[in-house]
Parts: C-alpha cells; sequence; structure tokens
C-alpha cells in the first residue's frame, strides 16, 4: 500500500478508479479532477484520518470520507461493477454520477455467498443508485433494470467506448471468407499458478454453483480445435486473437496443447487496440462469450456465437453465458449455437462463412439493434458530458497515438 498526502480540496470531477481512465480522458478535457484510488493500493492520509474520525473502519467508510472532503460535482466511472461507487448518491445526493459499463454482465461471482447483481440489489434498496448508466445494449441495459429495479436514474445504450472510437481501415466489403480468426479469452496465469492443480480449482461461482478453470475453459479448446480443422479443410488460415500481450505466455500456451497438429498463428493483443487493428476484409470472426465478440457483430462483420461455455461445462441449466440471454432465449440461430458438438459448430460456421451479404445483413439486423449498439465518435457519451457540465472534445475517431497501452 501507499500512502499519499495530498490535501483534498472541493474538486469538479472524480473518476473512480484507474480502469479506463486513458480511454476516458481521450474524451473529457476537464482539468479539475482527481482519481479516486482504491484504499487497498493508495491511501490518501487525510481522507483515512477523517474515517477514522467517523468511528468506521471500511471501504464505505473511506470512500465517504473522500467525498465529503473533495466535494465532486461528478464522479464518472469504467468500474461499472463495483457496488461502492454506487453509495456516491447516499453521501451526496446532489453529486451527478455516471457509470460506464465495461464488460459482459451476468450474475457470476468468485464468491459463492453474493455476486454483484445480488449485492446491488441489496444496497439498491438502502439508497444506493447512479442517475446515469452507458450500458452496451439491450443486454446490459436488462442486467442493470434487473440489478436497480428502482432507479431514478437513466439507462442509456451507446455501446462500448472503445469500439465506436476505432475506424479499423483494414476491414471493407466482404466478398468471402479469407482466415478464420478466433478469440480467446483466457486468462493471464503467473508461474505459480500454472502448476499443480490449479485446472481443478473453483474459478467462479454462477448463482451458488462451482465451476472449475478446466470446466470453465473447455469450450474455448474444443471450439478453436474444431474451427482449426474447418479452415485447414478450406485452406484458410486460423488465427487465435488475443486477450493477452506477448510477455504473458500461458494463453499461447494453452492453445498451443490444445491446437497441435494443426496450423494457427497466435495475435498477442499488445495495446488496447490491437485486436480491432488485426482484423482485415474477408476474416470470419468466432467466439463463445467475448465482448468484443458482441462489439464485432454490432459493426456487422460476420461473427459466429458458439456459447456453449457453461453447457460444455455441464451445466446446461445456467444460462447467462448463452447467446444474447436473457433478451435472446432461443438456443440455435443462423450464426449463433449454445451446443459445442461438431456438427453445430460447422453448422454455424457455414452461415457465416457463405451467406451473401444481403442474407447475413438481413439475418443479423435485428440481433445486432436488440442487444448491442455501435456509436461511432462516441456521440452519445459525449452529449451526456455535455449535460453534466463537464469540458469534452466532443465526437470523434481516435489516430494511433490515442489508443492505450495495455
Amino acid at each position: 500500500m501507499k500512502v499519499v498526502f495530498t490535501l483534498p480540496r472541493r474538486t469538479k470531477l472524480v473518476y473512480f478508479g484507474r480502469t479506463g481512465h486513458g480511454i476516458l480522458r481521450n474524451y473529457i478535457t476537464e482539468e479539475d479532477f482527481v482519481v479516486y484510488e482504491n484504499p487497498r493500493q493508495i491511501l490518501n492520509f487525510w481522507v483515512a484520518v477523517r474515517m477514522l474520525m467517523s468511528g468506521k473502519r471500511s471501504e464505505f467508510a473511506y470512500y465517504r470520507a473522500f467525498l465529503l472532503l473533495f466535494r465532486p460535482d461528478v464522479v464518472v466511472t469504467m468500474e461499472d461493477n463495483n457496488v461502492t461507487f454506487y453509495a456516491t448518491k447516499v453521501v451526496l445526493e446532489s453529486c451527478r454520477t455516471i457509470a460506464i459499463q465495461n464488460g459482459h454482465r451476468i450474475n457470476l461471482s468468485f464468491s459463492r455467498d453474493a455476486s454483484f447483481r445480488t449485492d446491488l440489489r441489496r444496497l439498491h434498496q438502502l439508497g444506493h443508485d447512479a442517475d446515469v448508466i452507458i450500458t452496451q445494449g439491450g443486454l446490459g441495459t436488462t442486467f442493470y433494470r434487473l440489478s436497480l429495479p428502482n432507479s431514478k436514474g437513466q439507462f442509456v445504450e451507446a455501446g462500448h467506448l472503445m469500439n465506436n472510437a476505432l475506424a479499423m481501415a483494414n476491414v471493407g466489403v466482404f466478398e468471402g471468407p479469407r482466415r478464420l480468426v478466433f478469440i480467446s479469452k483466457y486468462r493471464h496465469l503467473n508461474p505459480t499458478s500454472t502448476s499443480g492443480d490449479w485446472h481443478s480449482q473453483v474459478m467462479l461461482y454462477l448463482n451458488d454453483t462451482p465451476v472449475t478453470a478446466m470446466d470453465y475453459f473447455r469450450v474455448d479448446a474444443i471450439v478453436a480445435r474444431t474451427c482449426a480443422l474447418i479452415a485447414r479443410e478450406h485452406a484458410l488460415p486460423f488465427l487465435v486473437l488475443g486477450k493477452r500481450p506477448q510477455r504473458q505466455t500461458s494463453e499461447y500456451g494453452f492453445f498451443a496443447k490444445h491446437l497441435t497438429g494443426l496450423e494457427w498463428t497466435y495475435l498477442p493483443s499488445d495495446s488496447q487496440g490491437s485486436s480491432y487493428e488485426s482484423l482485415r476484409t474477408g476474416d470470419v470472426v468466432i467466439h463463445t462469450d467475448s465482448t468484443l465478440g458482441y462489439e464485432f457483430l454490432a459493426r456487422g462483420l460476420r461473427t459466429a456465437f458458439i456459447s456453449a461455455r457453461l453447457s460444455t461445462a455441464g451445466h446446461p441449466e445456467i444460462r447467462d453465458y448463452e447467446f444474447g440471454y436473457p433478451v435472446i432465449t432461443q438456443s440455435r440461430g443462423p450464426f449463433w449455437t449454445n451446443d459445442s458438438s461438431d456438427s453445430e459448430i460447422r453448422r454455424v460456421l457455414k452461415f457465416t462463412m457463405w451467406a451473401e451479404q444481403s442474407e447475413w445483413s438481413e439475418q443479423t439486423k435485428f440481433y445486432r439493434e436488440s442487444i448491442f449498439q455501435f456509436d461511432p465518435g462516441n456521440k452519445v457519451f459525449c452529449d451526456i458530458l455535455d449535460d453534466a457540465g463537464i469540458a469534452n472534445t466532443g465526437p470523434r475517431l481516435w489516430t494511433r497515438d490515442l489508443i492505450p497501452a495495455n
């Protein structure tokens, strides 16, 4: 833990957490700001003293002391899944709060006893809320309406800020498949994590159901290998679009193990924009339940969903990871399936690879509009900043130098 001695003063804007700070600062130009840091990592001495004077010791008590000392007009965050943020309205009712959805939100947890949704719903009864929640689309809006059933705030659908900001110049008119690209969701493991029985350890809980790492990632291995075989049959290159940078080797090792004997290329994520820059005209994207896959679909790109993570893990009764659920309840469609069998993967890939462009657009239009939005230049976000009185650049697409590093 680092202790800082910055004297608190009334501040116009607070960034709640460092997550997405580089993205937000590419639009927000307000200079009168401070960043609220996790007190387990960076502790402000004066805020801690104010907390201790209150007679309470907790993250909420620390955040309460922080707000009372800095008294911001606006708090904005991309840590939308941190329940502490939603306490802002309890402490400073007049403060305007803006949460930006920064990932696919489902009812999962790293504890058997609680989840983000259940915690938020419980705290909502005590007044925890937000003025604006910028969701990625219908899926995010549905999640937050269930989590904050009596919210006084707005739910605004605007897609993903990063996706909206990048032009993806390498992608043009689709004239047939040229590469198959699988999006990885494999997590980074340090060297000690890869030893022993890591894969048999519980990775997360869905409701109160434990899911081990081996079960969780089984679908990634199955789908990647089947798609690599399909690519070979059609004499197409097969690529794995990495979630991790080159220096983190566990992701590459996972796919190297499961793609033994097949030709494939690994594309690491060396910047926050490299996954977008890696795509080319003619690419067909395959994934299980990646937010990035939803982003590509929202753009109209050829994207196949093999949303079978939990059915492959032996829990078909838990539907949270299925394509578009709960907005979409059908278990299969022209470009998606919740079954990781060879026949289903081939059926979905056949349509995604070979459908005429007019048919692809027609078959995906309803789903693109219903579950995930695309707002080039982030006009919606900038309008919300204007409404909150926060100086900003206005809508714009990024040049390469604006893309944050990993």
